[in-house]
């Protein structure tokens, strides 16, 4: 175990950095004095990324009564909040397509499972009338990242292809990877987001998500992202080795005031989300 935790900065390192595009998106976004005009400049630096953008909003998913051609044009009709969960989305898309082998994920699960309780915990956020959807959008899409740490960390350490074999009835997944690696997936995830530089909020989200109850400040957002994942994984998104070690936390669902009439229809909503998001991004099965 020890040797694992000595390898975890160097597993960290081997993730590629935020893209500077979105880097720079994200600032002029959170910058309360700029102007549109300023993220149709640093988006326009990418062209990869604005490609995809336009794909992106001119999908069905969005539904636009007509094309649009121009970022200017996009971001005035999106707002900031959809524009930033949407690059992110765009970034995320080929790092998280990876396969997990220590999670026993093939190409593209991650994905799916990550767009699935992304789009599930903005989905619960407006239901619920709660401000910031795209803080709830990236804490869902990103809040797995840190299987991928966890994948290199792990590489072939025979204790793990057995750990769900071995696994006591009343160990949570996390308990598995901290007694096997010193770590859990959450807590490695929560350490990629602040070197990010990403909200609060967002950060505890990722690191509280397997349990809500231990979040400070960010309850709803953790809440949210946690019910989502339970909806993504009862619906068979990103069904991993670790996926039928998943319990529902009470705290979240009374904080959400959750029923099950809530989870059918969340469930419907992240099928229509992902089969969208595979289609215009090209993600294949």
């Amino acid at each position: 175990m020890e040797n694992l935790a000595m390898r975890l900065p160097a597993a960290i390192r081997q993730l590629p950095p935020l893209s500077e595009a979105l880097v720079a998106a994200l600032e002029v976004i959170r910058d309360a004095n700029s102007e549109r005009s300023d993220l149709v400049k640093v988006l326009s630096l990418d062209q990869g990324m604005t490609g995809l953008f336009l794909r992106t909003v001119n999908s069905a998913y969005y539904g636009l009564p007509r094309r649009i051609t121009s970022l200017n044009e996009a971001i005035g009709y999106l707002g900031y909040d959809t524009v930033e969960s949407t690059i992110f989305a765009i970034s995320a898309s080929k790092v998280l397509s990876k396969p997990i082998p220590a999670y026993q994920l093939e190409k593209g699960m991650l994905w799916e499972h990550s767009v699935a309780v992304a789009h599930g915990a903005q989905w619960i956020a407006r239901s619920r009338g709660l401000p910031g959807e795209s803080d709830y959008y990236v804490a869902g899409l990103l809040h797995d990242v840190g299987k991928l740490v966890m994948d290199l960390l792990v590489d072939s350490e025979s204790t793990w292809v057995t750990a769900m074999e071995r696994r006591d009835d009343n160990q949570s997944w996390v308990e598995v990877e901290r007694l096997n690696t010193g770590h859990d997936h959450a807590e490695v995830g929560a350490v990629l987001a602040r070197s990010w530089n990403l909200p609060d909020q967002v950060i505890e989200a990722i690191a509280c998500h397997h349990a809500p109850s231990e979040a400070q400040t960010a309850l709803d957002v953790t809440a949210a992202v946690h019910v989502a994942n339970a909806a993504a994984l009862m619906a068979g998104i990103g069904l991993g080795v670790d996926g039928l070690a998943y319990t529902m936390s009470e705290a979240a669902v009374d904080r959400l005031q959750w029923v099950d009439a809530d989870m059918e229809d969340l469930i419907g909503s992240i099928q229509q989300a992902v089969a969208a998001a595979k289609t215009v991004l090209a993600i294949s099965d």
